[in-house]
């Protein structure tokens, strides 16, 4: 079937190595609007969805939103491997060639935006503000120096047993947490476990998400969500676990662990996870030594 799909190698870059996370908004939406509908006899957002990798139990919960497609494609962006020429082929694969015309015109707009900031050179800098003339000007690089441990230069980086997603409200039952696991409870061979807080941990003047992101990818085992009335309505509670969900899909590493801190219906992407309750008083004798226990196996 003929098509005016995106060239692969258009002006001697291959789609390949453009990361999916640079998409427009124009882009996704068109995206959303061809694939959410049903499509008798053909694919739509589900069959995309198993192309990129996502569990049965995943897409169902992806069923749950509004959007479907739009919020498959927004954890989809996160991957390390998810490029603009993965999608192409992935909608190749589906034979949904009318969907790669529709986007064609916005999709050649990103892939010029982002080819515009690569080549962009840097701002020339007059003499009066070079860097060589000011040596107390910061010269850390984004991701090093990011807790309060960390080694600057980012030869020895701080690593921890479990990051803590939380919202400020919680931060009581986060204190009490430190001072249960950190303080009292021990992981294998005696040694104590290890937590990073974002209210102690991390250094003021970083960038939020790209450094949390850095913590829950490459610097923690695992990460407990603190599930609570409060943590619905946090925009950075909600990246935080959808990223780390799209790190271990159909928690496959046992990588997120839940705590229901106060009562809740627990978040649909949550739903296939065990939740360790701290809400009923008769479980709480044993919840620290569950959680503990949890956050030290290897």
């Amino acid at each position: 079937m003929a098509t005016n799909a995106p060239s692969q190698d258009t002006e001697g870059e291959n789609y390949n190595t453009i990361p999916a996370r640079h998409l427009g908004v124009q882009t996704r939406k068109k995206l959303a609007l061809w694939l959410n509908p049903p499509r008798v006899g053909g694919t739509n957002w589900e069959e995309l969805a198993d192309e990129m990798g996502f569990e049965y139990i995943e897409i169902e919960n992806f069923k749950m939103k509004d959007s479907p497609m739009y919020e498959v494609l927004h954890v989809w962006s996160l991957k390390e491997n998810a490029t603009i020429g993965h999608l192409i082929e992935m909608l190749k694969g589906i034979e949904r060639f009318d969907v790669l015309e529709e986007i064609q015109s916005s999709l050649a707009k990103d892939v010029s935006k982002y080819r515009e900031r690569s080549s962009s050179p840097m701002p020339v800098q007059v003499p009066e503000v070079s860097p060589s003339n000011y040596p107390n000007l910061p010269t850390t690089s984004e991701l090093h120096g990011i807790t309060l441990q960390d080694d600057p230069e980012g030869v020895h980086k701080e690593l921890f047993d479990a990051y803590i997603c939380y919202c400020k409200q919680d931060r009581d039952f986060v204190l009490k947490m430190v001072e249960r696991l950190e303080r009292e409870q021990s992981g294998p061979g005696g040694r104590r476990l290890k937590l990073c807080i974002d209210d102690r941990d991390l250094i003021p003047g970083t960038a939020y998400l790209t450094v949390t992101a850095e913590l829950i990818e490459n610097r923690c085992k695992r990460m407990v969500v603190v599930l609570s009335p409060e943590f619905l309505t946090s925009p950075e509670c909600d990246f935080q676990t959808k990223y780390a969900m799209s790190l271990s899909p159909g928690a496959k590493k046992q990588r997120l662990i839940p705590v229901m801190y106060k009562q809740i219906e627990v978040p649909q992407l949550l739903r296939f996870v065990t939740v360790i309750d701290y809400v009923k008083e008769e479980l709480k004798s044993w919840f620290w030594v569950r959680l503990a226990k949890a956050l030290s196996r290897p």
